[in-house]
């Protein structure tokens, strides 16, 4: 397959999952709040991704390029792999635009049973990839052919459709403690903050929720990772919690509100979901770890 015919397959399954339709291979990504298993000799995240990438028959693509030393990044993580017994680990620290149209890069993203993005800066990823053939192959695979796309921290900022790059860990629900810019958009109509109660990032969430309540607000604490099948439903794994910023919001000031002032919001939902618990993405409720749904509650 060529990389066109394979960036036009996953476009067509894309837009299947925008009309709420699975494609016959889910895309399915691991998002990673960041600080993944501090102790070596008792991981959980990275094993979890190496199981769904295919175990020892793993081939895993490292892309550094959020980081500021890429190259010790790769090494630090390919040792991790292949301490967990992978089949290949291929390195991919970029820091060049041209060096994502690299023929055995691109071939190398066709072997792969999984992406992983580092930790850095998210900024720093999409200048370097957005719109690449390496970053529109991975679009393609990952939507039309069952590729596995993980990140963690900066890495996992970015697969949303719009993310933050900065703001104030101090501040208020305010326009001007959240800054963004568009992201990957492996996952649309979502943004993700990482490192999430660890660094107080409540209230960036709810600005950007507060100026479009139907973006899904999702934050990851460290050492925790959500596996999501996008259109469908996550479940929660790691030692932490996720939150769901959701809900239909009755009022909000944010469109006449001004950089510094702070915003109302009314009748908005937070859900915090620990290990096991999931969400199911299509009706907006959270998942018990016994697979229940858990129905809303009837108010008369």
């Amino acid at each position: 397959m060529t990389d066109v015919e394979m960036q036009e397959r996953g476009r067509k399954a894309e837009a299947r999952v925008e009309r709420k339709e699975l494609p016959e291979r889910a895309a399915r990504l691991l998002v990673i709040g960041g600080a993944e298993d501090p102790d070596q000799d008792d991981m959980t995240i990275l094993p979890h991704l190496v199981e769904m990438a295919g175990g020892k028959d793993a081939r895993i693509v490292i892309c550094s390029s959020p980081s500021e030393n890429p190259e010790e990044k790769v090494d630090t993580y390919g040792e991790l792999f292949e301490k967990l017994g992978v089949a290949e680990v291929y390195p991919a620290p970029i820091t060049d635009r041209h060096e994502a149209e690299d023929p055995e890069l691109l071939e190398a993203v066709k072997r792969a049973t999984a992406i992983f993005f580092t930790g850095g800066d998210q900024l720093r990823l999409t200048a370097l990839i957005s719109g690449t053939p390496f970053c529109e192959n991975i679009r393609g695979r990952l939507y039309g052919d069952g590729l596995i796309v993980a990140g963690t921290s900066a890495g996992a900022a970015a697969m949303s459709s719009v993310m933050i790059i900065g703001g104030t860990n101090e501040g208020t629900v305010r326009r001007k403690d959240v800054d963004l810019a568009p992201g990957l958009g492996y996952w649309r109509d979502t943004v993700v903050d990482t490192h999430f109660n660890q660094r107080g990032r409540v209230s960036r969430l709810m600005t950007i929720f507060a100026h479009n309540p139907n973006v899904l607000g999702i934050g990851i604490d460290e050492n925790t990772a959500i596996e999501l099948v996008p259109g469908d439903r996550f479940t929660v794994v790691g030692e932490g919690a996720v939150m769901v910023f959701n809900g239909r919001v009755t009022h909000t000031n944010a469109p006449d509100a001004s950089d510094d002032q702070t915003l109302a919001i009314t009748d908005s939902v937070i859900h915090t979901l620990p290990s096991g618990y999931g969400f199911n993405l299509r009706t907006k409720r959270p998942i018990l770890p016994d697979g229940e749904e858990i129905p809303p509650t009837v108010t008369s």
